[in-house]
């Protein structure tokens, strides 16, 4: 069998059998490779497709601090102070009395004396005008006396006011003493603290826009790991930068002769405000309020804004700002949108959900209702 084989083989017809087996070999290979990089080569043509998201949370970091803080100073113009009514960290409610005063009953009373004897010049103006209705002196009279009337039942409302503020809770809250004897006038006596907590942060510049009044916010106590909800308040109009500046009091002029002239009230207009340092990234404060768990002043709090909000690439975009949508049977639908570009990043306001699939990069022949290959 061996010998007959050896004998096929150097033959001529033994060697064109075995040329062209190895033809065929050959052609069989390069045409599985051919079919290989083709089904390859359509696969890289596949378009990239684009998952549809909504934008990640903002974080946030902010302090707790007390919605309002009063100081009740030690007011000798309604009497001498006595002593404090409530002791250190006592809550309160609001109208209770924390103060004794010897208050000064003659000052109210001559008040009251004025307020009396006013009104009865005015009550007997009317009954002159009455008498003499033609009378033009009585009707000046009148005029002046009703404007004495006023001036002074304005101090006596005032002199009560100031009674009422110095002496009882503007508000609910907590004690916290300053002082309790031997008090000059102005002194701090104590602080009242308001139950009601708020948080202060910062928003940059570039995630202003992403936040407004309203959102519902996420807060946790960084120290004791406790979670609980807010509501923003309120954002500055003005950076950080201008804040100081509100606040900075106008200098009074040091060359005035008239050492007891009042300084008149001015309500200053800036017509060339500064923005800050150019090259710093504007900050805006924000206020959270509408807490629903127990902060104190001065905790570090960790915030979360929810953004309800969808950011897509530019890749995904046409020139006439639409895109396509890839559905189930890998077929496109060409849909128009609404977007909003802050910043140089495009926000989506109508049109997309979360979940749609996009066309990255789609080419200009592209139609509605194509199918397509997608590479991933």
């Amino acid at each position: 069998m061996i010998n007959k084989l050896k004998r096929f083989v150097k033959s001529t017809k033994g060697k064109w059998i075995i040329v062209i087996a190895l033809v065929s070999v050959l052609l069989i290979y390069f045409a599985v490779k051919k079919v290989n990089s083709f089904n390859s080569s359509n696969k890289e043509q596949g378009y990239d497709t684009y998952q549809v998201e909504k934008v990640s949370a903002l974080k946030l970091q902010g302090k707790a601090t007390p919605k309002l803080i009063k100081t009740y100073n030690n007011n000798s113009q309604i009497g001498t102070f006595i002593s404090t009514r409530v002791t250190d960290g006592q809550k309160v409610k609001q109208g209770e009395p924390l103060i004794n005063y010897n208050i000064y009953q003659n000052k109210r009373q001559q008040l009251v004396q004025k307020v009396d004897e006013a009104q009865k010049n005015v009550n007997d103006d009317y009954k002159n005008i009455n008498k003499e209705p033609r009378n033009n002196e009585l009707q000046k009279k009148l005029t002046q006396d009703q404007v004495a009337l006023s001036e002074a039942q304005q101090q006596l409302n005032q002199h009560d006011r100031q009674v009422n503020d110095s002496i009882y809770a503007a508000f609910d809250g907590k004690i916290d003493i300053q002082n309790s004897g031997n008090l000059t006038d102005g002194q701090p006596i104590l602080q009242l603290v308001s139950d009601e907590a708020q948080i202060k942060s910062k928003v940059s510049e570039f995630d202003l826009e992403s936040i407004k009044k309203g959102d519902k916010v996420d807060i946790k106590v960084t120290n004791n790991g406790k979670k609980g909800k807010g509501e923003i308040k309120k954002i500055a109009e003005l950076p950080k930068s201008y804040e100081h500046k509100v606040s900075e009091p106008l200098a009074a002029s040091s060359d005035s002769e008239d050492k007891d002239a009042i300084t008149p009230h001015e309500n200053p207009v800036d017509s060339d405000p500064n923005g800050g340092n150019d090259a710093e990234v504007s900050k805006y404060t924000v206020i959270i309020n509408n807490i629903d768990i127990p902060l104190r002043a001065g905790y570090s709090i960790e915030i979360t804004v929810p953004l309800d909000a969808i950011k897509l690439p530019s890749s995904v975009l046409t020139k006439d700002n639409r895109v396509f949508v890839l559905t189930k049977d890998n077929k496109v639908e060409k849909r128009e949108i609404t977007i909003d570009k802050v910043n140089k990043e495009i926000f989506v306001k109508k049109g997309l959900k979360p979940g749609d699939k996009l066309i990255v990069d789609p080419k200009k022949s592209l139609n509605d209702g194509d199918k397509v290959e997608v590479a991933s």
